[in-house]
């Protein structure tokens, strides 16, 4: 639809509809972006805006997998602070 993400460009392509169809536009999936958001409160003020599945997946199986890794690395830490005390006899 546009070529680039600028909000600009987009700005372009939303004000070249009918008024009445921005206005009639009830549900918007996005990225949730910030300035796609800000766009679609300022053109279409009727529409719900909800994530895109895509991109809540995205963010959920980020999580998933830098989670464990942290949790990991917090166990290493406590086992090498373990061993130093032990070391030291206390």
């Amino acid at each position: 639809m546009v070529k680039s993400r600028k909000q600009d460009e987009m700005r372009q392509v939303f004000e070249g509809w009918e008024e009445e169809i921005l206005q009639g536009i009830k549900l918007v999936s996005l990225d949730l972006w910030r300035p796609y958001k800000t766009l679609v409160e300022e053109l279409m003020p009727n529409a719900e805006i909800v994530a895109d599945r895509f991109y809540v997946m995205n963010a959920v199986n980020d999580q998933l997998d830098t989670q464990p890794r942290r949790a990991c690395q917090k166990a290493k830490k406590i086992r090498i602070k373990q061993r130093k005390k032990s070391d030291r006899g206390t």
